[in-house]
């Protein structure tokens, strides 16, 4: 390899406006909102399981990054 420069792949660096869970919600609502205009189907079941896969990432987010919540103290 004499003089052959290979160029590196640089990641697209945005700064996001809108946090994780707000992104989310907003994807399970278009989603919602594409499979009540589509007829009954494949397309529309998959628009459904988008949404509520969004909902669900959103709810596991919130229990991971909840403030840990100290349990009963158990009494022998």
């Amino acid at each position: 390899m004499d003089d052959v420069e290979i160029e590196k792949k640089r990641r697209r660096r945005v700064k996001q406006t809108m946090s994780l869970g707000e992104r989310l919600m907003q994807t399970a609502r278009e989603a919602r909102d594409l499979a009540k205009r589509l007829p009954p189907g494949i397309e529309q079941a998959r628009q459904l399981r988008r949404a509520r896969e969004a909902e669900a990432i959103v709810e596991l987010d919130r229990f991971l990054t909840a403030p840990a919540r100290s349990s009963p103290t158990r009494r022998s």
